[in-house]
């Protein structure tokens, strides 16, 4: 079992596993659609008192998602086992894997990690399963089964602020999928949210407007909010200010005063 301080402070580095061209309306709802543009693919590495953890695992094959959605380009130093190189680590060190959700970029690298519990939420794994028809090419991998993997290896969670270990907390920010989660981590710089989806940029924030893909608006935009209420600082998984190795200085979360009604 691991043991960590009940005052346990966190270090968490960011880690890149490619680039997608995507249309901009998808990481604004409604927003200049037809323009193309380059989005990273961010995880997260989170070290702690004799603990590491990794936040997604990023993209498998490249080629398919080109083929099936759009284009895509992985480096090998964006591979999961290439992008933990970068930090001197192995995946037999890493102790935890949380998926944010089940999305082809976020657990493509998953089984490379037979011998760590996954969390992932209850609603997460349902709707991967059964997904619905809009979604259902983002889940078509099914790289979260890929063998040895099954559902044994999962941590399958139901609750809200699930406390992983001491200053990690899982938060259901659901909206851009069913059940999707983010991730609260105590750094010394305050409460660091690795948000998956759940905000892809600023604007998100600063307009109160979701991305444009999604299930809910709704759950979107409480999503949206909760994040803002319990983090001073974001790490999203496609937010194009982050840096390659990054371990300090996240984007601060908006507040609610700087926040506009842009839209729904």
């Amino acid at each position: 079992m691991i043991q960590t301080p009940a005052d346990a402070r966190y270090r968490v580095t960011a880690v890149r596993f490619g680039t997608l061209t995507v249309d901009a309306s998808g990481l604004v709802l409604g927003r200049d659609p037809g323009r193309s543009v380059d989005i990273p693919v961010w995880g997260a590495a989170v070290e702690g008192p004799g603990v590491k953890l990794l936040i997604d695992t990023g993209i498998k094959d490249p080629a398919w998602v080109s083929d099936r959605l759009g284009p895509c380009r992985q480096d090998r130093g964006e591979t999961v086992v290439g992008a933990l190189d970068l930090l001197g680590w192995r995946p037999a060190d890493v102790d935890i894997v949380i998926n944010t959700h089940l999305h082809y970029d976020h657990c493509g690298g998953n089984s490379w990690f037979p011998g760590a519990p996954i969390y992932v939420s209850a609603v997460e794994w349902e709707a991967a399963h059964r997904p619905l028809p809009t979604q259902s090419v983002l889940y078509e991998p099914h790289d979260w089964l890929d063998g040895p993997l099954n559902v044994f290896n999962y941590q399958i969670i139901s609750g809200d602020y699930v406390e992983v270990l001491p200053g990690i907390k899982i938060i259901q920010t659901p909206g851009h999928s069913a059940g999707h989660q983010s991730v609260l981590v105590r750094t010394d710089e305050g409460t660091l949210c690795v948000a998956g989806d759940a905000v892809n940029g600023e604007e998100n924030f600063t307009l109160r407007a979701p991305g444009g893909v999604l299930v809910s608006v709704p759950d979107a935009l409480a999503s949206i909010e909760k994040i803002r209420r319990n983090s001073e600082r974001v790490l999203m998984s496609h937010d194009g200010r982050v840096s390659v190795g990054q371990s300090a200085g996240f984007p601060a979360v908006p507040t609610a005063d700087q926040a506009t009604v842009a839209c729904c």
